[in-house]
């Protein structure tokens, strides 16, 4: 991690330290301060503060790396010391503010909870991570669905919501740029949001994008033959799959089925076409591209059934039709020449009786 990204990411805990410790100052000029609030400010101001002695170990030790001159090495310590020091005194002022038993025993009972808690849970939960960002308008939807949460949650402030965003973008792309050009401050996180949206989640856009999607999928199985052909499990998923992030869209599969269905059924070749038109979803009552899509599911469950059951028993078509002219020669008898049966008679003389030719016997 370079210098500079350090200063800025610590930028931004110093301002959360800031407000959580003007918050603490406000509650305890109150002539009878409420002890939850202190409770829980204290124990933000206590985890941020973790957060940047953290940063400041880096920063100092990137500072000697790059030989800064003393004077700035100087200058970083004083500055580190100052929050320290508020932290010190925050801290005092509390504990003679409040009833050292009651928070002990608030803290305690937190503490209690959550020990109990883990007891409950036996296993331990992987961590979950944000897939970065990487600027395509088709990882749009699957991005924003993680990233939704962070934006919603109200206990998050805004410059801490703009710092997970921009943590969230692949280096090198446009996205990546676009939230770089904004200062990362409280006041720019809700217009950095807005000019993400626009640029990368315009619904229109994003319609328009799922089906040429499916336009592709048609111009694809038309012109391809034999094994370029989609197998029908994929081809089934990516149906699926563009239906579903077209719902997401607000474009509700069956009163858009009028374009929908025959986009979906022109994906399929001429033999599932015929098979679809034989089977019983086909005349059944229901919107018709659900049927179509179920029919569909069921085909591909078929084709799983089949490949399990051959392969249960080793039995595939390439393997009875692997060397064909082998397993003939190999039931053949084997063919005698003449060469051979006259190499392998045994050879007597006439008139010894002994293994050489008559000629040869004098």
């Amino acid at each position: 991690m370079s210098l500079a990204i350090s200063i800025r990411k610590r930028a931004t805990a110093r301002s959360s330290f800031t407000r959580t410790a003007n918050v603490l100052k406000e509650e305890l000029n109150e002539v009878e301060p409420d002890k939850s609030v202190l409770d829980d400010k204290f124990i933000k101001l206590q985890t941020v503060n973790t957060e940047l002695k953290t940063y400041d170990s880096v920063i100092l030790d990137l500072m000697i790396a790059a030989e800064v001159p003393d004077d700035d090495l100087n200058n970083e310590v004083i500055s580190c010391e100052e929050y320290l020091d508020e932290f010190i005194s925050l801290s005092r002022r509390i504990k003679e503010k409040t009833d050292n038993s009651d928070l002990n025993i608030s803290i305690r009972s937190k503490t209690d909870s959550s020990i109990s808690a883990c007891n409950d849970k036996r296993y331990k939960l992987p961590k979950i991570q944000i897939k970065k960002f990487d600027g395509h308008l088709l990882s749009y939807l699957s991005f924003w669905g993680q990233f939704k949460k962070i934006h919603e949650d109200k206990n998050l402030d805004d410059v801490d919501k703009f710092h997970y965003l921009a943590q969230s973008m692949l280096p090198g792309t446009r996205a990546y740029e676009l939230i770089e050009s904004y200062p990362l401050t409280s006041e720019n996180y809700p217009k950095v949001i807005s000019a993400f949206t626009e640029r990368f989640g315009n619904q229109e856009i994003l319609t328009e994008i799922y089906v040429r999607e499916l336009l592709k999928l048609i111009i694809q199985n038309v012109h391809s033959q034999g094994k370029d052909k989609l197998p029908l499990m994929t081809l089934f998923d990516k149906i699926e799959s563009h239906i579903r992030a077209l719902e997401s869209l607000g474009v509700n599969q069956n009163s858009n089925a009028a374009w929908l269905f025959p986009m979906v059924e022109s994906c399929l070749s001429a033999e599932l076409i015929r098979v679809w038109q034989r089977s019983v979803l086909f005349n059944a009552k229901g919107p018709r591209l659900s049927n179509l899509l179920e029919f569909l599911r069921k085909e591909v469950e078929g084709e799983q059934r089949v490949k399990l059951a051959r392969s249960g028993f080793d039995i595939s078509p390439s393997s009875r039709e692997e060397h064909p002219k082998e397993s003939k020669l190999k039931n053949k008898k084997p063919f005698m020449s003449a060469a051979s049966l006259v190499a392998t008679k045994e050879i007597n003389c006439v008139f010894c009786g002994k293994s050489h030719e008559s000629k040869e016997c004098f």
